[in-house]
């Protein structure tokens, strides 16, 4: 069984996180969101979690490109409407994301899976007017690579300005990171 690696933390993930005063290693499994896998008509293997959005219904994922499918079906956001929910909303969402490793690992241990979790502080949609009241969110997926990635440009995430977690599974760095 291929073991996945501690979840990683970018340059402003870590800085979020000391500040808010959370360890990742602290932080228990929170299994809120179970994983399925279904296959389309061709027999090819997709993962999701919840609803998936409802992006396999009313047709066939056949032909898709199943990464993308996966990468738009399996968005989980949760949201903080203040500044004290904060630690909360991203203890959540690192639970959810360890849950999710551990039944990959389990129950999928030669499959490649990628997870990215961003964090957003509402900053962009506040305005001038008073009455916007702001909120916090956490965006967080997993997919499958097959073959190249092409779903996410994974280049310099140490520095990106959003704060951001990686997670791997089943060997995954190297078909994500490509």
């Amino acid at each position: 069984m291929v073991k996945h690696e501690a979840l990683q933390a970018n340059a402003a993930m870590r800085k979020l996180l000391a500040e808010q005063k959370i360890v990742i290693d602290e932080i228990p499994e929170k299994a809120d969101f179970p994983i399925w896998m279904k296959r389309d008509a061709a027999g090819r293997p997709y993962w999701g979690a919840g609803h998936f959005w409802s992006m396999d219904k009313g047709g066939d994922a056949a032909g898709r490109d199943l990464s993308q499918l996966e990468w738009d079906g399996n968005e989980v956001h949760l949201d903080a409407y203040s500044e004290a929910d904060i630690p909360r909303m991203l203890r959540d969402m690192i639970g959810i994301l360890k849950s999710w490793q551990r039944q990959m690992e389990r129950d999928w241990p030669d499959t490649p899976f990628c997870l990215l979790g961003s964090y957003d502080d509402g900053a962009e949609l506040v305005n001038n007017d008073d009455s916007t009241e702001r909120f916090f969110t956490v965006t967080f997926r997993f997919w499958a690579p097959r073959g190249r990635n092409s779903v996410v440009y994974l280049g310099a995430f140490d520095e990106w300005r959003q704060p951001a977690l990686l997670g791997f599974c089943g060997g995954a760095d190297r078909e994500c990171w490509s």
